[in-house]
């Protein structure tokens, strides 16, 4: 593809150089130590994202790898321990949110589709809660296709209109102006702009994606058109006879070049540079004995992504607007093919990492590899996208450099993505609206299972999946809000709280969670079952709502037969866990006649209680050694005693617990030992006496579902060989991805070697690579091989 590069910087008036430390940059309003030093600037959290399979037949999960970078401080890998993953259409409408658990910088995993989701167009959205803080340039987008891939371009080919951005949002007559357009891809090919009487006074040149650029002269009061390949024609915005133009050539790596030109130099304006609402710089202009000012601006003083220049007043008002995009040098990656395995179908490709300077670099590597149709070309480039632009072999680094910011810098102009919203006040450190998350957090309301406001209470939670165990304690306000942090626990969750209470109705505690993002907090809760999807498998009875008014009145019954039958006691508490405990080694409180908890502890096999006519009673558990553990109504409770260490023998102080466990509240205790007890891993090693209370009598039983809660912990990762074993034959044909590793290494010469099976029916694949360092330092590549052509 050729591409023509305009250059309005043919000589430099009053050049002058943007540098921090430069003697000529000191009257700054906006002073670089007083003001960064302990501001957001140091701590820029940015999520980049590579997405496996972009184009989905069905309900196949996205496999992505997500990674935090951190330009001024790319050895911390992000400080974030939480990702979170969303699926939006292409309104922009949330399906679906995940959370995922960053280790190390880095996440990876799968977003399972809703059910029945249509064909068409749709985006994935990976941010950190502190990323939020720099605006949404800081999230990583990416665009899907689920369904036939027709169906976009069908929606395509009823569009009739463009748009037109001009360089600066100004297009002013008697200079030359910049001017972009947008058009879809039917539509592009060869344009240019005509005068009133249909006379071209330029070409536009379309490049990726349907974007154009084309630079002319307008004349004060004539009317300009833009004519596309296919005859249509469109007006071009009217000329202003008075403005400001922000021009910028933002080819070269370390430097980007501003050209500022006035119409009126009477007023004062100054240039300001701003980056995810933080003001970098600001700058009053002088312009001298001309109208044109031009200036050099280094780029290594300021973060990776969209950089926004801005001309304004003493008052604030906004004259000029010129984003550029700024990228730092990164990792590259080079992919060969090998040889190939006729016995087997496979075929083999070498990945070599190198930096800068050639030097080979120990990374990790996350590698897909998809069918590709040749004619296949994406009509949208996701504003984070890793790949956008691949590397091409036989051009040089510069020129390839130069492609690739001349294709983005279109793309940053002609984008209507808010990048520069403020979401912190200039110069203000200390607003920070969204502070770092390390794990999941859920926040709401308490209850007693009396339906009591529970404030300033202690509150015991755990909270148990197929994955694992989370327990924490928490205290309410004086609202009775909780606010749960630093949840870390992966799949479908069950939540249990509890408080002190004297009887298990007041013990219990019940969660009414905030199920939305409220401003003032900024929490993003863990998605929560209600109470349709907790109950859809159970069988319900209707009740007649309770009337008050009906206090006092006569109810009259239909006459009916009455038999003598006993009372039906109500289903017993299920085991935790679902561990099928040896009925031996299950004793059940007698109601009729209660006995004590030492005398229950006593009649399990091989329990041994000591001191019972004294005031500090033990027990002991033969047969084993390490700690006892108590779980008391699914809470693990604080241990004491002498069997701390693995190897020692097993005993456990009873004052305590039977200062918690009121003996005629006991339904009943279970006693696990060996692999039963695996799942508190060594803390019950020496066994575990888990304590069963009842809900206040045997005939009044109150479902302990009332105080649970079932949440969205972790999205677990899903292994793609596994994904690819469990599905069928014919579901696995009709997929594009054919490899996905996202946990490759390479050796100490940056080398790493894959295997591909070769498909069936293209002729041509596409591998996408991305690769961080031990030092943060991040690279991605897109490539499209033709190895099945003989």
């Amino acid at each position: 593809m050729c591409i023509t590069i305009f250059s309005f910087f043919t000589g430099l008036g009053q050049n002058s150089i943007f540098d921090p430390n430069n003697a000529r940059w000191k009257e700054f309003s906006f002073n670089f130590q007083d003001n960064f030093q302990d501001s957001l600037a140091l701590w820029p959290e940015r999520v980049l994202l590579q997405i496996a399979n972009k184009n989905l037949s069905g309900n196949d999960p996205i496999f992505f790898k997500a990674y935090l970078s951190s330009e001024n401080q790319p050895s911390v890998r992000g400080t974030s321990g939480v990702l979170n993953l969303e699926l939006l259409d292409d309104d922009g409408t949330l399906l679906k949110r995940q959370f995922h658990k960053i280790d190390g910088g880095t996440v990876q995993g799968q977003l399972e589709l809703p059910r029945h989701i249509a064909p068409g167009n749709y985006s994935v959205k990976a941010y950190t809660r502190w990323s939020q803080n720099y605006g949404p340039d800081f999230a990583a987008w990416e665009q899907i296709q689920i369904g036939n891939r027709e169906v976009g371009k069908n929606r395509e080919s009823v569009i009739s209109k463009i748009s037109m951005i001009t360089e600066g949002g100004t297009l002013l007559s008697g200079h030359k102006n910049r001017i972009i357009v947008k058009a879809p891809k039917h539509q592009s090919g060869e344009g240019r702009i005509l005068d009133g009487n249909k006379r071209e006074v330029a070409k536009v040149s379309f490049y990726s994606s349907g974007l154009g650029a084309a630079i002319f002269k307008p004349m004060e009061g004539t009317e300009y058109y833009i004519e596309l390949g296919n005859g249509t024609l469109f007006s071009v915005p009217k000329a202003e006879t008075e403005g400001y133009l922000l021009h910028a050539n933002n080819l070269d790596r370390d430097k980007a070049r501003i050209r500022v030109t006035v119409s009126n130099k009477e007023q004062d304006i100054v240039l300001i540079g701003e980056s995810g609402g933080i003001k970098y710089f600001e700058k009053k202009l002088n312009f001298g004995n001309g109208n044109t000012l031009d200036i050099v601006l280094s780029k290594r003083n300021f973060p990776q992504g969209t950089f926004n220049l801005k001309l304004m007043d003493h008052l604030g008002t906004e004259f000029a607007k010129r984003p550029i995009w700024i990228a730092h040098k990164k990792l590259q990656i080079d992919i060969a093919p090998i040889d190939s395995d006729d016995e087997t179908d496979l075929r083999s490709y070498k990945i070599k990492v190198t930096d800068g300077n050639n030097r080979p670099v120990r990374s990790q590597l996350a590698l897909s590899v998809n069918q590709h149709e040749t004619n296949l070309d994406s009509n949208i480039v996701a504003q984070n996208d890793l790949f956008v632009f691949s590397n091409i072999s036989e051009e040089s680094e510069i020129s390839s450099y130069r492609k690739e910011s001349f294709l983005k810098d279109l793309y940053v102009l002609s984008s209507k993505t808010e990048s520069d919203v403020s979401f912190l006040g200039v110069n203000n450190s200390s607003d920070i609206k969204f502070p770092f998350q390390k794990g999941l957090e859920i926040i709401g309301h308490t209850y007693d299972l009396n339906n009591n406001l529970l404030s300033n209470t202690k509150i015991q939670l755990v909270a148990t999946s197929e994955k694992g165990v989370w327990v924490g304690e928490a205290r309410t306000d004086a609202q009775g809000v909780i606010k749960l942090k630093d949840i870390q626990i992966e799949g479908k969750a069950t939540l249990v709280a509890r408080t002190k209470g004297e009887d298990v109705k007041s013990r219990l505690v019940k969660i009414v969670p905030f199920n939305m993002v409220e401003k003032k907090r900024n929490i993003l809760v863990p998605y929560v079952m209600n109470q349709q999807e907790q109950k859809a498998n159970d069988q319900t009875i209707a009740q007649k709502p309770f009337n008050g008014d009906e206090l006092g009145k006569t109810i009259e019954l239909e006459e009916v037969e009455v038999a003598e039958k006993g009372m039906e006691r109500k289903k017993l508490t299920p085991s935790l866990y679902g561990i099928d405990v040896p009925p031996n080694r299950v004793n059940f409180q007698d109601f009729d006649k209660p006995k004590s908890l030492l005398q229950l502890l006593a009649e399990l096999p091989g329990v041994i209680v000591s001191g019972a006519e004294t005031l500090t009673p033990s027990v002991s558990v033969l047969g084993v050694s390490g700690p006892i553990l108590w779980v008391l109504d699914g809470f693990p409770l604080t241990q004491k005693g002498t069997a701390t260490n693995m190897g020692t023998s097993s005993s456990s102080p009873l004052r305590e617990i039977m200062a918690l466990a009121n003996d005629r509240d006991i339904e009943r205790i279970e006693l696990l030992k060996g692999p039963e007890a695996s799942i508190y891993g060594s803390r019950g090693s020496g066994g575990i006496f888990i304590i069963y209370t009842r809900m206040g009598n045997e005939l009044e039983y109150v479902p302990r579902k009332d105080a649970q809660l079932t949440f969205e912990g972790y999205k677990p990762a899903l292994d793609f060989e596994q994904y690819k074993e469990r599905i069928s034959k014919r579901k696995e044909d009709k997929m594009d991805l054919l490899y996905w590793n996202p946990n490759l290494q390479t050796d100490e010469d940056g080398e790493a070697i894959i295997a591909i099976p070769i498909p069936r029916d293209p002729t041509s694949i596409k591998i996408e690579a991305s690769a961080i360092s031990v030092d943060g330092k991040i690279g991605a590549t897109r490539n499209v091989f033709q190895p099945f052509l003989k």
